[in-house]
Parts: structure tokens; C-alpha cells; sequence
């Protein structure tokens, strides 16, 4: 295994670096086993790593290429309410949206809770991929509770779901708290995101509130690993430090409170 992910690093470093160029066809099983002075059982599971994190695409009779998605980077630091489109345009890159429908549906059991709504209370769904220079990188389910005012038409939402909420309720969103997975993704997502089914994905659930308390939107965002890196920033609360040295059972209530903390984290919209 180290000897497979020794591989798999180089290459990828290669994929960075430009060395292997989008589009260009990686060397063969028996080349790369050659230079590496490993057995292509080896080179093969370094490969499938790459394969499945969206670096590289095997092509049967042809041989395996480097994907043109594997080279867009973008960064976002979970610390205040964001919009994607800032976050990719700031890295040099240029947002946009596909995939996008907008349903009025009855708010599922998660929804209903998250939202605080009555039992049978309806909402707009909003799905959506955000892309970065034509690479998808977030894929994204937004439940919204209804409210006078609130459109249903797709156009509405091609931008800053965070804008529309703003001039909905007249008053910001101010804060979101949201919960982080490590998953593999689902056929659906893995489809919107242009990587193989199963392939390490970070999900984002999280809850956004206006500047009064009022929770108003949930959202289920699907992050490709391989393009978007996040990065929590933490700080002391209150005057007291994030961690100190205590016993067992104090020191595993503090991780506690540091992981929610860490919990509020930027908005996705």
C-alpha cells in the first residue's frame, strides 16, 4: 500500500505540475513499472487512486489520459458567509451554474426539523452545480421555506441565493452551522460532478439564519475533494484558548465544544 500510494503522489504531483498535461495520455502499465522498479499490480492501484479522485480517465483500447477537470484548484476558508461564485471568481476562475430546476415539494422529515416548520409545510427546492471554469466542483440541494415574495422561477436563482434571500426577508443571512462528511458519492452526484460513482466527495448539510435567528434555508452541498479544499479558521472564544491540558473527561467535553465551532462555518451559496 505505500508503494501504491508513493506512486499514486508522483503522478499526481506530475498532473499538478503540468508535466502530464490535460487531455495527454499517462505511460503505460509496463513504462511507469519500469521507472518506479514496481509491479504493475502497483501502478494499477496507484491509477485506480487517481481514477477515482477524477485525475485521470481510463479509455478501453486507448489507454488512461489526464482529465482537464484535475487542474482547477479553488480554496474556501469556513469562516463567515461566503457565495461560492466569490470564493471561485477570487481564485481567478469563472463561476457558473448548470443543472439548475426549482420545485415547490413537501418538506422532507431533516427539512422540517431544520427549518422548525409544521408537519405537511412545503418548500423550494433548488438544485444546482456550480462549476469553475466549466469544472463542476459543488453540487448542491437547497430547501428554502416559503414566504410571500419568494420566486419560483430559475432564473431567480442563477446567482446569489444569499441576495435573494436578503431582499426576500429584508435582512441578511447572518450565520450557518453545518455539518462536514467524508462520503462516497452517489450515481446521481457523481454524474452532476463528473467523477465515478463512489468517488471521496465532502458533504456539507447545513442550516442558514437570518440576523433575527430565523432558520430559512437547509442545503445538502456535494464537494469534489480532488478540486475544492477547505480549510477551517479557528480562533480563541470568549478570551479562553481552543484547547488546554486537562483530564480524560474535561479534555473530551472541550473537543466537543471545539468541533462545533468549528461547525459554524461558511455559507455555500
Amino acid at each position: 500500500m505505500l508503494r501504491v500510494q508513493s506512486v499514486a503522489q508522483e503522478l499526481e504531483r506530475r498532473i499538478v505540475n503540468g508535466i502530464y498535461a490535460a487531455g495527454e495520455r499517462v505511460p503505460t502499465e509496463p513504462q511507469l513499472a519500469a521507472e518506479f522498479s514496481v509491479s504493475r499490480t502497483t501502478v494499477r492501484g496507484a491509477v485506480a487512486d487517481l481514477q477515482a479522485r477524477g485525475l485521470v480517465s481510463r479509455e478501453q483500447g486507448r489507454g488512461t489520459f489526464v482529465r482537464s477537470t484535475g487542474r482547477v484548484s479553488v480554496s474556501m476558508i469556513l469562516e463567515t458567509n461566503l457565495s461560492v461564485s466569490e470564493v471561485i471568481r477570487a481564485s481567478g476562475r469563472e463561476p457558473g451554474t448548470t443543472g439548475l430546476s426549482v420545485q415547490r415539494k413537501l418538506a422532507p422529515a431533516a427539512v422540517l426539523a431544520a427549518l422548525r416548520l409544521p408537519e405537511g409545510s412545503k418548500c423550494v427546492v433548488v438544485r444546482r452545480t456550480r462549476t469553475a471554469d466549466g469544472v463542476p466542483i459543488a453540487d448542491s440541494v437547497d430547501h428554502l421555506a416559503v414566504v410571500r415574495g419568494l420566486p419560483l422561477t430559475p432564473a431567480a436563482y442563477e446567482n446569489s441565493i444569499y441576495e435573494l434571500l436578503e431582499a426576500t426577508h429584508n435582512q441578511p443571512v447572518s450565520s450557518g452551522t453545518a455539518r462536514i462528511e467524508a462520503l462516497a458519492a452517489p450515481l446521481a452526484s457523481a454524474k452532476r460532478l463528473d467523477v465515478p460513482e463512489g468517488t471521496p466527495i465532502l458533504v456539507l448539510s447545513q442550516v442558514h439564519d437570518l440576523a433575527d435567528g430565523t432558520p430559512v434555508m437547509y442545503s445538502i452541498v456535494s464537494l469534489r475533494s480532488d478540486v475544492m479544499n477547505l480549510y477551517v479558521h479557528r480562533g480563541p472564544t470568549g478570551g479562553q484558548p481552543l484547547h488546554e491540558s486537562t483530564s480524560s473527561a474535561s479534555s473530551e467535553r472541550d473537543d466537543a465544544k471545539v468541533l462545533t465551532a468549528a461547525g459554524r462555518v461558511a455559507g455555500q451559496k
